[in-house]
């Protein structure tokens, strides 16, 4: 997991492991919500995400399409596994562990025994975007700096992309 989320697992790169585990745990610190899909187990762990996203059915099961097919190529050409590459997986096994652990390491719970995951908000998700015409613009933007006009730069600007749009 550790070269797949950084992005580095071609061999021929020759990258450390330890540089993969900083870059992927960077990438995917980066991130607001990080859900942990062995703990969907936890009926309380998957009751905090479906209240998050405002959804139910997370813990729903469900197959997957190849699962099937997949098993029986598996007993057909039964997977034969080098002692190399087992120590090589082993090794690679380990600096997983470690980013899991990391990502892993916050998930307390609080006083009721509960995860603290914020409720479903239907505004966080909202579209808060204004959307103001080109030509209604400089009417617009005197509204927000509370009636004070427009500077001179910016009017050029304004009037330049409103030249343009026309001629488009």
């Amino acid at each position: 997991y550790t070269q797949w989320f950084s992005g580095l697992s071609c061999p021929q790169h020759n990258i450390p492991v330890t540089e993969q585990y900083q870059i992927a745990s960077a990438k995917l610190l980066r991130y607001n919500f990080i859900i942990i899909l062995d703990m969907l187990g936890d009926p309380d762990y998957a009751k905090a995400v479906e209240n998050f996203f405002g959804v139910p059915g997370v813990t729903a099961k469900r197959g997957a399409a190849c699962q099937r097919k997949s098993r029986q190529a598996n007993k057909m050409v039964p997977l034969v596994i080098k002692n190399e590459t087992m120590e090589r997986l082993i090794d690679l096994n380990k600096v997983d562990i470690g980013l899991y652990k990391e990502l892993t390491d916050c998930l307390d719970r609080d006083e009721d025994n509960n995860y603290g995951f914020p409720k479903f908000k239907p505004a966080r998700f909202s579209n808060v975007s204004v959307k103001v015409p080109y030509d209604k613009y400089v009417e617009w933007k005197a509204e927000q700096n509370g009636g004070k006009p427009v500077r001179g730069e910016e009017l050029k600007r304004i009037t330049v992309i409103s030249d343009e749009a026309d001629e488009r």
